[in-house]
């Protein structure tokens, strides 16, 4: 995943996505380029991570390289965390396309690969807020900052003296001299930058940004709705309408039933891993329709979270 790439899972993080699934933190060069020099930006973000008391902030530590310390999260954490990643990954940006020297593969598409190795470690936590661990706190902070990340996303994008420096590297002699996979890289980034409105005069720039944030947080704010009505729909069973249903999903409904307070019931909630075995197994047919029914207009019915014009 390149650095436009890691912007485009930002939005749809916002929506993603990674939501997205976010797996990783940042994208390292190939194995063969030179990854000794670190960059004054790096050094200096480096330098301000540490100034900041932040869990989400913090390197990772253990085995596999690092792991993310997910119980040492909380949401209170998430908001400045995001603005403070932002912040010093704008600065790395700035660097790259400052750099006084002639724009070249190494300075300026491995240098933009390099960049963001902060803001990609919280991205990790706020996907699973957006899914694992969604409640009403984190949604209300994924629906304040869904345009604060759109206005990111743009700022990079947008960045003129980095985008002709992208230009130059893409269209330099420079490239006929790069293996393979380096010029497809070199490729994304240019049309990974092209197709999000780098290209665009300036008013068109502006107006393409505002749709960026107003699609962000309509996104956004639609996602949090469906979780939300989710939440809110339970179906209690009695044991004498468990026919057809396995051990293990039984066992399942009982613990969410008793989560809820309703002990010696079953509950049948309304999300993939309770509904659809359910409507898969069950051989009460009254039943299987009486609980397919809500699912079907989540997010669209007229209550406080409907997301209808």
């Amino acid at each position: 995943m390149n650095q436009n790439q890691r912007l485009q899972t930002l939005v749809l993080a916002v929506a993603a996505i990674l939501i997205v699934g976010c797996a990783s933190n940042t994208v390292s060069a190939p194995e063969s380029m030179d990854t000794s020099t670190v960059s004054e930006s790096q050094t200096d973000s480096e330098s301000k991570l540490e100034q900041v008391e932040n869990p989400l902030l913090e390197e990772w530590t253990g085995p596999y390289g690092g792991v993310p310390e997910f119980d040492r999260m909380e949401i209170e954490d998430l908001k400045p965390a995001l603005q403070t990643g932002m912040a010093m990954n704008l600065e790395e940006i700035d660097a790259i396309a400052a750099n006084p020297e002639p724009p070249t593969f190494e300075n300026t598409i491995v240098a933009l690969e390099r960049s963001g190795r902060d803001i990609g470690r919280i991205f990790t936590y706020w996907g699973i807020w957006r899914s694992n661990r969604s409640t009403p706190e984190s949604r209300a902070v994924q629906q304040e900052m869904a345009p604060e990340l759109a206005q990111f996303r743009s700022q990079i994008t947008q960045n003129t003296a980095l985008f002709e420096r992208i230009k130059s590297v893409y269209e330099s002699d420079e490239m006929n001299s790069l293996r393979p996979d380096q010029k497809r890289l070199v490729w994304l980034v240019y049309d990974g930058f092209a197709r999000d409105g780098a290209t665009l005069d300036d008013e068109a720039k502006e107006r393409y940004a505002a749709i960026n944030q107003e699609l962000a947080e309509l996104h956004s704010k639609f996602s949090n709705n469906v979780l939300a009505d989710e939440e809110g729909y339970v179906e209690y069973l009695t044991e004498d309408q468990l026919s057809g249903l396995s051990d293990s999903f039984i066992k399942a409904a009982a613990a969410a039933a008793a989560e809820r307070g309703h002990e010696g019931k079953y509950a049948i909630t309304n999300t993939r891993s309770s509904m659809d075995p359910f409507l898969t197994f069950s051989t009460e047919r009254g039943l299987r329709e009486k609980v397919c029914g809500p699912t079907i207009p989540v997010a669209t019915t007229v209550t406080n979270t409907t997301t209808m014009p």
